[in-house]
């Protein structure tokens, strides 16, 4: 069955979070279902919807995948359509 936001043709994004960024009330998986265009709108609808949650997602400190696709380079620029799937990756460095 079709969400309500589906049903009334708003755009979806669906966003996947690591446990590190789910503290009390934040669920790993979270459905944006507001116009956003790029990585960095998505960012600030979620803060709207889980205030603070902006400043946790922090670019050095993790990277973004959409639709399993890992965004090196410009991530707050990248463009979203409907149904993508966004998984925010926490940063691993090696030596």
């Amino acid at each position: 069955m079709a969400s309500a936001a589906a049903r009334c043709g708003n755009p979806m994004i669906t966003v996947r979070l690591p446990a590190i960024l789910r503290r009390s009330g934040v669920p790993d998986e979270v459905v944006i279902d507001e116009p956003v265009g790029t990585v960095a709108d998505l960012v600030l609808a979620l803060d709207r919807r889980h205030p603070g949650l902006a400043a946790a997602i922090d670019d050095a400190l993790y990277n973004f995948a959409v639709n399993d696709a890992i965004v090196l380079h410009k991530a707050q620029e990248t463009p979203l359509r409907d149904g993508d799937v966004v998984e925010i990756v926490p940063t691993i460095a090696g030596g």
